[in-house]
């Protein structure tokens, strides 16, 4: 097939570790491995979420991954195939000895999330307000920084449990932090997926081929190569 199609993604360790020009992790040799098996011209690039996710909404030939799979978003793409699956929590500097046991109470907290991640979507359905106890960021370095910063006041940030044992390598600074309540309705089944104006016999041949390599065992493969640097992989 001659078609070129472009892949977007963020930087989102283990799941996608973006190294100057280079794109690794796990969730990065599921789909290299779909397009190479599709056999695809391909382009994968990286940017701030809500930069990829928009574009891969809009842009013809256009997929993205990891993109969590929610009801809201059903009829928004077409959806490839499954990545892996994991878990969200809420976190907070370990010196603040913050407890929550249920939304209701988080929304006496200031709590502070990525743009137009699935965690931003997930609060607001659930009756969170922006700029009154939901702030959104556009990338994860600014989300961890700003529990340090008593100008902010924020609280919690809401982080996936993989990518802030992968973010925070230091074991000094990954001690500042906790989880603090784990959101059982928001584990994350992460797949690849591409806008709806995405050519049908494109979809076809990526989703055929995802098929036949889950089926062949060669996913199952690239995530026991990855399970020692996960929290859980499913």
């Amino acid at each position: 097939m001659s078609a070129k199609i472009n892949i977007l993604t963020e930087h989102l360790a283990p799941f996608q570790i973006v190294e100057g020009n280079k794109i690794g992790g796990l969730s990065t040799e599921i789909v290299e491995a779909t397009l190479k098996e599709a056999r695809l011209t391909y382009n994968i690039e990286a940017y701030p979420w809500s930069l990829s996710y928009h574009s891969a909404l809009q842009k013809k030939n256009t997929c993205i991954y990891s993109l969590a799979r929610l009801p809201q978003r059903q009829n928004l793409f077409h959806w490839i195939g499954h990545i892996t699956t994991s878990t969200i929590s809420l976190y907070a500097l370990k010196n603040k000895t913050l407890k929550i046991d249920n939304l209701t109470q988080a929304k006496n907290y200031k709590i502070a999330v990525i743009k137009d991640d699935v965690t931003h979507h997930f609060l607001l359905s659930k009756g969170f307000v922006e700029n009154k106890n939901l702030y959104v960021m556009n990338n994860y370095d600014s989300l961890l920084k700003l529990l340090e910063i008593p100008s902010r006041q924020i609280d919690f940030v809401v982080i996936n449990d993989d990518l802030i044992n992968n973010r925070v390598k230091n074991t000094a600074k990954a001690s500042k932090y906790q989880a603090v309540f784990l959101f059982k309705e928001l584990t994350l089944d992460f797949y690849f997926a591409c806008s709806l104006t995405t050519d049908k016999a494109l979809v076809a041949s990526l989703t055929q081929a995802m098929a036949k390599l889950e089926k062949q065992g060669a996913y199952a493969a690239i995530k026991k190569r990855w399970q020692r640097n996960m929290v859980n992989i499913i």
